[in-house]
């Protein structure tokens, strides 16, 4: 039988549980503790002895959990993914995107990277273009535009972003498409690629090894392209095709193009996953949008405006369709879907106050082929009823 156990290991001592131990220790070799009055030198000396070492013994727990893949934790976990399994840790990053800008007018407008600042006045996060543009009088053009704040909360739905913060006459902005920002990377998904970091060195292939391979691709300036989902279909005649996509649907490019991201990914796949006597294919999975229409019902104790309300279960609605799989999730065998049920519950994750919601769009589980991924298609809010909770004065 074992001295002791894992959690004997990485479980710390409180500063009592120390305490208690001196106590015992200093009672063992004879000497009488209790005609020491509270407040006293000693008493005084042992608290604080007792303060450094449950500081030590945390640190000495961590050190432990830190040799292993499911206890390490935050900055721990990072380092024994890059020391033990070669896979850096992914932190925050700003959303990037692009906006439409339109000219009504006939003024001309030159502006360098950085100039140009728009927003989603809704929720009071702003852009700023990430390239020189010039914007022709009647005429419209797209500028790629990066997050001013790191995060998801700097995440905007399509059309969401149309105000100009650099003001700029005749000209109105829209965005056609998500513009997702990311949080740091959770300690789950951390340990979902280290896991697959061991696929990718086993010489028959397995899914996790294309999955890593994907996820972990780099463009040619050393920028991590940013896939999140994977699916993988084989023929049964040696051909394996990976199917990619981000958080906000598929991936641009062309396999082939080594500056492009699909051709990173592809490379990666080439390079790092396929065996021999297989023929690995990429593919950009094909966006579907998907509209929610809805009805919540809450209790009115959240203090927020309607307009609150209502950026808060768009912007979750975000997270959760972009962490849809490609193919939508199978229950038994394909096709997969996107259920309507999930839809409810994420919406009625935002905030505890919500009691009841009602997804009216869609109006069933959408199904997919193999090679769709989900995205978030137009969101709107039926009704946002809140009421006084049942114990509240009638």
């Amino acid at each position: 039988m074992p001295l002791f156990t894992l959690a004997d290991l990485t479980t710390p001592l409180t500063r009592d549980q120390v305490k208690e131990k001196i106590y015992d220790v200093i009672a063992a070799v004879g000497t009488n503790t209790t005609t020491w009055k509270p407040g006293a030198v000693v008493r005084t000396m042992i608290v604080g002895c007792s303060i450094v070492m449950a500081a030590f013994s945390e640190l000495t727990a961590l050190v432990a959990k830190s040799g292993f893949l499911e206890l390490a934790e935050k900055a721990w976990l990072a380092l024994v993914a890059w020391y033990v399994y070669g896979v850096k840790k992914e932190y925050a990053s700003f959303a990037e995107g692009s906006v439409t800008l339109t000219n009504a007018g006939g003024g001309i407008f030159s502006l360098d990277a950085d100039d140009l600042t728009v927003g989603n006045p809704t929720s009071g996060k702003q852009y700023r273009n990430t390239v020189s543009v010039t914007i022709e009088p009647l005429s419209t053009v797209e500028v790629p535009i990066r997050a001013v704040e790191a995060g998801s909360a700097s995440t905007s739905s399509p059309g969401a972003i149309t105000e100009l913060v650099t003001p700029l006459l005749g000209v109105s902005c829209t965005n056609a498409a998500p513009v997702v920002g990311l949080d740091e990377e959770e300690d789950p998904a951390l340990r979902v690629r280290c896991s697959e970091k061991l696929g990718a060195l086993s010489p028959f292939g397995p899914w996790d090894a294309y999955s890593f391979a994907a996820r972990n691709a780099r463009r040619t300036d050393g920028s991590r392209v940013g896939v999140t989902r994977v699916r993988t279909k084989k023929d049964g005649f040696g051909n394996v095709t990976t199917y990619v996509a981000t958080s906000s649907g598929g991936v641009t490019g062309t396999v082939g193009d080594l500056t492009s991201d699909l051709g990173a990914v592809n490379e990666a796949i080439q390079q790092y996953s396929a065996p021999l006597a297989v023929t690995a294919w990429v593919e950009s999975a094909a966006p579907l949008a998907i509209p929610v229409t809805y009805r919540v019902s809450m209790y009115n104790t959240s203090g927020l405006t309607q307009a609150e309300i209502i950026l808060a279960i768009e912007a979750r609605l975000v997270a959760f369709m972009s962490a849809q799989p490609i193919g939508g999730n199978v229950v038994g065998v394909d096709p997969g879907k996107v259920f309507q049920d999930a839809i409810e519950t994420a919406i009625g994750a935002t905030f505890s106050q919500i009691f009841h919601v009602e997804a009216t769009a869609p109006a069933a589980d959408v199904v997919l082929t193999v090679d769709q991924v989900p995205t978030l298609g137009t969101v709107t809010a039926l009704a946002i009823t809140q009421v006084p909770p049942s114990e509240g004065m009638l």
